[in-house]
């Protein structure tokens, strides 16, 4: 089949679909997608809440807890040790399929009734606050991450301790401020090093000890500003900027970005993944538009997963084959169309789930389609339990019907089969989810978009204190725990707790004026786009994709020209 260029539905744009892509259609059985791949993923993404956090009480045990449902949504919630025992099954809330609805109309009607669990974490001690996470100790308002101890506010972080306010940092111990790290130790302030100590201020270095503000370094010890100096003279430059100062930080950071700016930039970061494209990709054979991406193969349009064969248009999922748009969970093969679906249980046990559906948390399940919130069963529709013949006719004929008698939204947008979920069935609001960070819209945007928009809130009142936060954290007394300090920016209310000022004073860092939503919100500003661009080297002038745009400023090399110039 030749290549064929369609208009996306939502966003109008032309996309491409290659004659492989045709081929993996046809193996699983689906229609060629009618949205170009981004909008796709923004629709994967906009069902996905990881840090909008409520008080609320589960409706099957009374207890008070913390929720990512808020109290204004239309369906039960359950806390997560009501949702994983045996006190309910979700079978009860099956119903008979009606063939003279949308599917997707019943479906918001299944996902309306059946009872959501109030936070995805598991094997957490003191931990209350996170979550996606697994495996934590002592962490607060970490998101998307596992293994993290005595860490706090960050995205995706993994085997971390002592890590705060940071973004996709491995393996890492006492960081702050850090995006992209992987092996580092007390690096502060720093995106994209490599087994770094000591490091401040400073972006793609790699196995370098006490640099300041540099870029581009490789094997070296006690530079400044790409610079060689003494070991007397690094030591003397600390002591006469000390990193304790909010003022010295932002002075330090503006002076760093302008070394960042004349120095060589890897044109994408790929290693060990012969024939693939996208950013921070590793270890991958064969992967197309992939960004941070780990041991797979075969697989187009995913967007951090792991340990995949064979999968296209995934979001946040791993240790699953044969794939197609499925987003936030794990361990399954030969499914389609899946939201927070898995294999195994957090409460522990390892487990399998194939040839799903259209299924939303959906744990465990075999042969399932249309299903919300159920676990341990096989051949059901709608949550209605089936014989396997009765399924496989009931099914084919769904899939039919959804062709013919499509789901329309407000947009006038044509849901049939082949399509994911809509997104005004999405039990978040846009800004509720990680759509909002890597695609920002504003309210009337989102709802112009026909997006949900939530404006719940946690209805607290507070009454701000008159606190100043001193400019250096030598100043700062164990009063500012008791404090409610008013944002900087956003004008909200945000705590200091324990533990993170305990890693301030250790690590001499300065205590921060802004929320942690708004540090959050510069992180992700400060990312590359999830977008690949034809441009050139800016050496050699090969041609290459890269998330660079080609009218950023950044000096942009391909990988040949990079490992002669920076390595």
């Amino acid at each position: 089949m030749n290549t064929e260029t369609k208009q996306c539905q939502n966003c109008k744009s032309d996309f491409i679909i290659e004659p492989e892509d045709f081929a993996f259609y046809e193996k699983i059985k689906v229609p060629p997608p009618t949205w170009c791949p981004e909008c796709r993923e923004i629709r994967r993404i906009c069902w996905r809440n990881e840090r909008s956090l409520y008080n609320h009480k589960c409706d099957l045990c009374g207890k008070s807890v913390i929720s990512r449902v808020s109290p204004d949504k239309p369906y039960p919630m359950y806390c997560k040790n009501c949702w994983w025992s045996d006190k309910w099954d979700a079978i009860g809330y099956g119903r008979e399929y009606d063939f003279g609805r949308p599917f997707f109309e019943q479906y918001r009607d299944l996902l309306n009734v059946t009872p959501h669990v109030s936070i995805f974490n598991a094997n957490v001690v003191n931990s209350d606050w996170v979550n996606q996470e697994t495996d934590d100790k002592n962490c607060y308002l970490n998101v998307g991450g596992h293994y993290n101890e005595d860490s706090a506010y960050n995205t995706y972080s993994i085997h971390g301790r002592d890590i705060y306010d940071s973004y996709w940092v491995l393996n890492s111990e006492l960081c702050y401020g850090g995006i992209n790290l992987e092996r580092c130790s007390k690096t502060h302030y720093s995106r994209e090093c490599v087994n770094c100590v000591e490091t401040f201020f400073s972006s793609d270095c790699h196995n370098c000890m006490n640099v300041i503000g540099c870029a581009g370094l490789r094997n070296k010890q006690y530079c400044i500003w790409n610079e060689q100096v003494t070991k007397e003279e690094y030591l003397g430059f600390l002591a006469n900027n000390p990193l304790g100062s909010r003022q010295v930080v932002a002075q330090l950071q503006k002076k760093a970005s302008e070394v960042w700016q004349k120095t060589p930039k890897r044109y994408a970061y790929i290693f060990k993944s012969p024939g693939s494209t996208g950013n921070f990709v590793n270890e991958c054979r064969e992967v197309k538009n992939c960004w941070n991406v780990e041991k797979t193969e075969i697989a187009k349009h995913l967007y951090i997963a792991g340990w995949l064969r064979d999968c296209h248009d995934e979001t946040s999922h791993g240790a699953s084959e044969l794939c197609y748009e499925c987003a936030s969970g794990g361990g399954v093969y030969a499914s389609k169309f899946l939201n927070f679906c898995m294999s195994n249980n957090p409460l522990g046990g390892a487990m399998h789930s194939t040839y799903l559906e259209y299924c939303f948390a959906t744990v465990t399940c075999n042969n399932c389609f249309g299903c919300a919130n159920l676990r341990n069963k096989e051949y059901c529709i709608l949550n209605k339990q089936y014989t396997k013949e009765e399924y496989e006719t009931v099914v084919s004929k769904i899939k039919e019907q959804m062709s013919t008698m499509p789901y329309l939204d407000k947009k006038g947008r044509v849901y049939g089969y082949g399509e994911f979920f809509p997104p005004d069935l999405s039990p978040f609001g846009y800004n509720e989810t990680a759509a909002v960070d890597f695609y920002p819209l504003t309210k009337t945007e989102a709802l112009d978009k026909a997006f949900i928009w939530s404006d719940a809130t946690s209805g607290a009142v507070y009454e701000f204190s008159d606190y100043v936060i001193p400019d250096n954290i030598n100043d700062v007394g164990d009063d500012i725990l008791t404090k409610i300090l008013r944002c900087g920016r956003s004008g909200k209310a945000y705590r200091i707790i324990k533990q993170e000022l305990e890693f301030y004073r250790r690590m001499n860092l300065p205590v921060p004026t802004l929320s942690p939503l708004e540090r959050h919100k510069d992180r992700m500003s400060a990312l590359l786009p999830r977008r690949l661009y034809s441009r050139n080297c800016d050496r050699c002038k090969t041609a290459m994709e890269s998330p660079y745009a080609p009218d950023r400023s950044e000096i942009i090399y391909c990988e040949k020209c990079y490992q002669a110039e920076v390595v």
